[in-house]
């Protein structure tokens, strides 16, 4: 049994990815050489098709691996027996162009798996849920940043990087068994996408700025199964390949042709592919119905069908698992939600097994606190999150029916605050843009005392800042600010310019009064506030807490009208700017650190505040990283970030970030540790679950 309580070996999270000319489709689960025949399978070592630079990672350490005919679960050679599936060599690419899973997101070596049972998992929540241990998207990343070509064969692009080449895999299906080749990319981005019919045109990979004006890539079919996508400017790896939106480019076409309107709000876009479907908002609203789709509106129905797709019902997708279509299985809020193996997977192991290995995942609602871990000392759950203070009691109880796993964060420290830089009223605008004002607020409270009060002295004393093990880790940055010192705090705070009132609060130089009203959303603030609220107002602080639901939280903060935040919505930082970079920089209408800022970038100055200083520096770092393909360049413009908000610290964090835990079956094979939860990873999408099965 592992018991990794204190485990640093959280990987250099995408410090190494590559950037290369071409990418055959292989890496950390590997997929086929180029050159097999026509009944063999080739796992191989990373290889390019261009003069490139050698990197070694988990993708370049595979060895070769050859497949030799396939086989399938029982249920489905059972189905196959009765006329109801085709044979499995009609329902996979062939040799040359089928997916060989061999290896881990770590590079551990997988073991060949066995068919049948169920894995069981708590609820699925929000609408992103379901996708987490099923979603295959365009890139798959591996721990140590390296990624590989998954949906998508192989890619390429031109030395310009103003054209990029998909390759598809030749016998592709969907999961109803109709074939999946570029005519549904096509689809996807001239119905779905530039229409807006999905709600993320927005997406930044395929848009760009021509002569001021936004313009989007031009896709053209070059034959079933390749597409290319053409810029006017150059569209380099960290704004396309990977960047954090784009994780897939396809839908169904043959079964949302009669889902698309052509309306005043979804106007067909011309191209050379898809005519228009002559449809009212009214027609398909109604032909949603015809298949169990409830939409309210086409806002609801596009989002629903072309971007959540794995929430809907008979939907057809690439995916490992698909969502039932059997009443009160069907929906991610049911008690018992079931997603079943796809029977046209495209996936198999390095024996030439179809994946998945279990028949399906089942996610079980739990009513009450504590309910999912009775349920897992009972069998009836087979993996569970649990907190880093209960894992040694548990685990002692438990025996060998469980297993730990833990999975590196990302996050820049535990418990944050941030300010509202953009303002209205200047006397908060300027007091937060001191950092004498941020270091008061930051030294004021004894980190110790938090600790034990908060996590039982779990988590050590700390700041804004990245883990250790992660990308930009500073022992020097992590303790910026942290000594316990009350009497500093004051003198800081009279130097703002700050006067005492005789109630013992802080008022500004004008006579009106300070009040730091932290606003939080869904009670994520209830118990730690109480907490700080002592040290702030001893300080002379006055402050409250004002909690709102998420929806309303989000609506208060896009208008501009907020002070200060605890535990912020999408707070500063994370793995690196290749996993995400809006929560690194102003660049949009997105992280609450930077506020107007961000609505300032994404607008083009048409609303928002003008960034000035540093803020206006990191814009400047962004676009410099983002307009190369030099990786050595990137990583110094990263670098000069770091230090930037290493420098400001315009968020604060009063705890080092904690990893998170998960305690699984030990009947649960090929579960990899030491995973990173990350959003490029899709966090639990790293563990790759069609190659989880259970050993009875």
């Amino acid at each position: 049994m592992r018991r990794k309580m204190n485990s640093k070996a959280v990987s250099l999270v995408l410090a190494t990815a590559t950037s290369l000319t071409m990418l055959a489709g292989c890496g950390g689960a590997a997929t086929p050489s180029q050159t097999t025949t026509d009944t063999t399978a080739t796992a191989e070592t990373q290889t390019t098709e261009a003069t490139t630079e050698t990197t070694t990672d988990i993708a370049s350490s595979m060895e070769e691996v050859k497949v030799e005919g396939f086989s399938e679960a029982p249920m489905l050679a059972d189905q196959v027996s009765t006329g109801k599936l085709p044979a499995i060599e009609e329902r996979i690419p062939n040799a040359d162009n089928v997916f060989v899973e061999t290896v881990d997101a770590t590079g551990g070596a997988l073991e060949i798996g066995t068919y049948g049972g169920v894995i069981n998992l708590t609820q699925a929540g929000g609408g992103w849920g379901l996708s987490r241990p099923t979603l295959e998207s365009i890139i798959r990343y591996n721990t140590d940043g390296s990624y590989y070509p998954n949906v998508i064969k192989s890619y390429e692009h031109n030395d310009d990087y103003t054209v990029w080449t998909f390759h598809l895999r030749e016998g592709m299906k969907w999961s109803d068994g109709e074939v999946f080749n570029a005519d549904d990319i096509t689809f996807w981005y001239y119905m779905c996408h530039l229409t807006n019919y999905d709600s993320k045109k927005s997406w930044v990979a395929l848009k760009e700025d021509v002569n001021g004006e936004d313009a989007w890539a031009t896709l053209k079919k070059v034959d079933d199964y390749t597409v290319t996508w053409t810029f006017v400017n150059p569209k380099y790896p960290a704004d396309f390949i990977e960047n954090g939106d784009f994780k897939w480019c396809w839908a169904p076409a043959h079964y949302l042709a009669d889902l698309i309107p052509d309306s005043e709000d979804y106007p067909y876009y011309e191209n050379e592919y898809w005519p228009s479907t002559g449809l009212s908002e009214e027609d398909v609203l109604a032909n949603a119905q015809k298949k169990n789709i409830d939409a309210a509106t086409v806002k609801d129905l596009g989002k629903a069908v072309s971007y959540n797709f794995w929430n809907t019902s008979g939907l057809p997708t690439l995916n490992s698992f698909v969502l039932s279509t059997v009443p009160g299985n069907s929906s991610k809020d049911d008690t018992l939600c079931v997603m079943d193996r796809n029977p046209y997977f495209w996936k198999v192991d390095a024996a030439g097994n179809q994946l998945p290995y279990v028949d399906a995942l089942h996610f079980n609602a739990t009513s009450e606190d504590g309910q999912d871990l009775l349920m897992f000392r009972s069998g009836e759950i087979d993996v569970i999150t649990i907190a880093m203070q209960d894992i040694s009691a548990t685990l002692a109880d438990l025996g060998d029916a469980a297993t730990l796993r833990e999975w590196g964060t990302t996050n820049w420290g535990a418990y944050q605050i941030t300010f509202n830089y953009t303002n209205t009223d200047e006397n908060y605008a300027t007091l937060f843009a001191n950092p004498d004002f941020r270091e008061a607020m930051s030294i004021c409270v004894d980190r110790s005392q938090v600790s034990q009060l908060l996590t039982d002295g779990f988590l050590e004393p700390g700041q804004c800042a990245p883990a250790e093990g992660n990308v930009g880790y500073d022992a020097e940055w992590t303790s910026k600010w942290t000594e316990y010192d009350v009497d500093k705090a004051k003198s800081l705070l009279d130097g703002c310019g700050l006067v005492m009132g005789s109630d013992g609060f802080y008022k500004f130089a004008d006579g009106s009064d300070l009040m730091i009203t932290f606003l939080a959303y869904d009670g994520g603030a209830d118990d730690s506030y109480p907490v700080f609220e002592q040290y702030y107002k001893a300080v002379g602080i006055n402050c409250a807490l004002k909690n709102l639901e998420v929806a309303a939280f989000d609506e208060t903060i896009d208008n501009n009208d907020w002070v200060a935040v605890m535990g912020p919505h999408t707070s500063i930082g994370g793995a690196s700017l290749k996993d995400r970079a809006a929560p690194f920089v102003p660049i949009a209408q997105s992280a609450e650190w930077y506020g107007e800022y961000g609505t300032y970038y994404v607008t083009k100055g048409a609303q928002g505040v003008e960034p000035t200083g540093d803020m206006a520096k990191l814009v400047e770092l962004y676009d410099k990283w983002r307009l190369t393909s030099d990786e050595t360049e990137r990583e110094s413009y990263q670098d000069q970030i770091y230090q930037i908000h290493k420098e400001n610290l315009w968020s604060l964090a009063y705890l080092k970030a904690e990893n998170s835990y998960e305690l699984i079956s030990s009947k649960i094979k090929n579960y990899a540790d030491n995973l990173v939860w990350a959003d490029c990873y899709q966090y639990a999408n790293m563990t790759h679950y069609e190659v989880l099965f259970k050993a009875e």
